[in-house]
């Protein structure tokens, strides 16, 4: 360092002018040592704080706000299907603001460490876009195949997946884990959201069915059609799908089924009737109870009107 030079300087300058001051040169030469050590304060104390520490106290405290977070959304998506069945889709997103403000306000109680405030900032902001565009998602009526749902949910795993990345760098592990709970991930949402629709749907056509007169065979029929080719217009969740074709492919066969039972009466042969009538019935039977204990599995209280058996 420059101090140094110069006390040298001075030094060899006083060792040419008295050479026979030996002790003298001699307690310049300690004086040198002393200069070394004030030197490695020096750069001690230029070298600033353990970065590195404060790193990993920033990454305890983010995580422990993350984890906070994530412990209330969980508990909040156990009661997800009875909230949405008593209130809707928009009540039951409202829920979840909680523990959104509950990560911002965590995140925004920990220190970072020296040159990471801009990535710190950053990592919020992607959280907190991450969780408004979910809360819209999950709240956003449901039309069109649930199109906004699952563009809305993209959006959002694409802004914390940016999130998660950062936190990763920074240490903090625990902010980019899994989510856990059945309602925590973009299908398990959407299953809530397809059977509260097929629960709509399914309501609307009972509605429909008690306003009819027993003769009513064709309004009956229409009734089932319109409530079938809705029921196939919505997009089935990935992990209920194989359900969902089951129960559907029976109520087709019921249908039609039911129509040879006419054409069973119309020309006369009862005996076939009577037999494709009761073929017809277990068919129906079987695709209702499908219908309800998939939306009992998916967490409804009360799926179109019926109570857990």
């Amino acid at each position: 360092m420059p101090v140094r030079s110069k006390s040298r300087g001075v030094r060899g300058a006083g060792c040419l002018a008295a050479l026979t001051l030996l002790v003298g040169c001699s307690l310049g030469g300690e004086s040198d040592g002393n200069g070394e050590a004030a030197d490695d304060q020096t750069e001690a104390a230029e070298t600033g704080p353990d970065v590195e520490a404060l790193r990993a106290a920033w990454a305890e405290a983010a995580d422990a706000a993350c984890a906070d977070a994530d412990a209330q959304i969980e508990t909040l998506a156990q009661g997800l299907p009875a909230a949405v069945e008593q209130d809707g889709l928009a009540a039951a997103a409202e829920q979840l603001a909680a523990a959104e403000t509950a990560l911002q306000e965590g995140l925004a109680g920990s220190e970072p460490a020296p040159g990471d405030e801009a990535q710190v900032e950053e990592m919020a902001a992607l959280y907190e876009q991450a969780g408004e565009l979910r809360m819209q998602a999950v709240g956003s009526k449901y039309a069109k195949g649930d199109r906004r749902y699952y563009a809305l949910m993209a959006e959002s795993e694409e802004a914390r997946a940016e999130a998660d990345a950062i936190a990763t760098e920074l240490s903090a592990d625990g902010c980019a884990a899994e989510a856990q709970g059945p309602y925590a991930t973009l299908d398990g949402l959407a299953a809530v959201r397809w059977a509260d629709r097929a629960s709509q749907l399914c309501l609307a056509r009972d509605r429909a069915f008690a306003s009819f007169r027993p003769t009513d065979t064709a309004r009956f029929e229409a009734a089932d059609r319109l409530w079938l080719r809705q029921v196939r217009s919505l997009r089935p969740p990935e992990e209920y799908a194989p359900r969902i074709k089951r129960f559907l492919d029976k109520y087709v066969a019921s249908i039609a089924t039911h129509k040879q039972v006419e054409a069973a009466y119309a020309s006369g042969d009862v005996a076939t009737g009577e037999r494709l009538q009761a073929k017809g019935n277990r068919l129906s039977s079987e695709s209702t109870t499908l219908m309800y204990d998939l939306g009992f599995a998916i967490g409804f209280q009360s799926f179109c009107q019926a109570k857990p058996g």
